[in-house]
């Protein structure tokens, strides 16, 4: 396929348009539901946005276990060295996972790294709980609940800091310029302005989806002083649950990890956009998968009908698996489990100009005979919570078996 800039040099061609050849003109990979990313991403909740700029903010409880820093050899000592100190607030309860016994904490020193604890108080006045004993470096501490006696006061208040994280909209442009024959001209069953219009959208579509998926958020100034915003897709935004086949996915494995990783966080059903090399790995690790059609409706009232596979975890999640065309073409042996509940589309809309994927008639210069439309967007996607995602990468197999060790 040669490519030019421009409008298309009929002169050189002219004897080879003859009234039946546009019907026969089969466009490879012309399906748009393999870009399947895009198509389930169009059901996503849409909101207009009033800055290039669009920010959320995330925030979590606060965490449950930490781990001494230091060994305690005494049983009476009541200063406990702690990793993160910031972790334990007074009046709480902590128990030490090796040994059992648990404490209260008294005072916090942040600068020292050290709490100030009660040592093993369900053992006070013979309760006949655990007994305090020696802590070792690296313990694992749990926090249980916070702890009052009958006469209450005021106690400390947490709060923990939201994260703020963002993304950019971009703008995206592609023209169709058609020459005045061009729109005049009629073959048998179809006119060649309908058909270049359907495939410059469809294009556009793709266009879209490979940005949604790989794209990197970044803002520059381009050689003509303009303010450039590029928005960034799930591939890259994915940083906490990660995993590296490295070859042959075993179910074992994967299954460890979307227990403790990959479906710890966010919805209990989610989907994974998969190239091919993954779902054959699926397909050779495990006998209990399901293929099925679904329809994707779109907000516009479009619906996609598409093939997904249902796996079901060991703690009873759900992954609707679905090849995406472009991941399978620019990033084989890849897959990203993806919360959609987390998401929303951010489309940069304001004083009544759409940031919306739209096509625009007409917009050629004034003396120009030809017809030039032009498709454009300006929006972003939200992911909400980073650790509701996860990556899987170089999966080039898959196995039941358990893997050597």
């Amino acid at each position: 396929m040669a490519l030019g800039l421009g409008r298309r040099a009929y002169s050189q061609r002219s004897g080879r348009i003859v009234p039946n050849v546009m019907p026969n003109i089969i466009l490879i990979d012309s399906d748009i539901k393999s870009a399947n990313y895009l198509a389930f991403t169009q059901r996503l909740k849409r909101r207009s946005t009033l800055q290039e700029k669009v920010t959320w903010d995330t925030d979590e409880f606060a965490p449950i276990t930490d781990t001494t820093s230091a060994a305690v050899s005494s049983t009476t000592q009541t200063t406990i060295p702690v990793s993160n100190p910031t972790y334990f607030i007074p009046g709480e309860t902590w128990q030490n996972q090796r040994t059992d016994e648990i404490f209260q904490v008294t005072e916090v020193n942040v600068g020292t790294a050290n709490v100030t604890v009660v040592r093993a108080i369900t053992a006070l006045n013979s309760s006949g709980g655990t007994s305090a004993a020696a802590m070792n470096s690296g313990d694992q501490l749990n926090r249980l609940a916070s702890l009052v006696g009958e006469n209450s006061s005021r106690q400390v208040t947490r709060t923990t800091n939201h994260t703020e994280v963002f993304n950019y909209c971009q703008q995206m442009r592609k023209d169709l310029s058609l020459s005045m024959r061009q729109q005049k001209r009629q073959f048998l069953n179809e006119n060649e302005m309908p058909r270049e219009q359907a495939k410059m959208i469809k294009e556009f579509r793709m266009d879209i989806d490979r940005n949604q998926l790989f794209s990197e958020k970044a803002r520059y100034t381009d050689s003509n002083g303009d303010d450039v915003t590029v928005s960034g897709g799930i591939r890259p935004f994915i940083s906490t649950n990660s995993i590296d086949v490295g070859g042959t996915l075993f179910k074992s494995t994967f299954a460890e990890f979307l227990v403790e990783e990959g479906l710890r966080y966010g919805s209990s059903n989610k989907v994974l956009f998969a190239s091919t090399d993954v779902i054959l790995a699926f397909t050779q690790m495990t006998d209990s998968i399901s293929t099925h059609e679904i329809n994707v409706s779109g907000d516009k009232g479009i619906t996609i009908g598409t093939t997904v596979m249902k796996y079901l975890a060991p703690n009873g999640h759900e992954l609707l698996i679905v090849e995406d065309r472009n991941i399978s073409l620019q990033r084989p042996g890849e897959a990203y489990g993806v919360d959609m509940t987390q998401m929303e589309i951010r489309e940069f809309t304001n004083n009544g100009i759409s940031g919306a994927m739209q096509l625009m008639k007409g917009t050629q210069d004034p003396d120009d005979l030809g017809n030039v439309d032009t498709l454009v967007g300006d929006s972003t996607i939200t992911y909400g919570f980073e650790k509701a995602h996860f990556i899987m990468k170089n999966v080039d197999g898959g196995s039941f078996s358990v893997p050597n060790v």
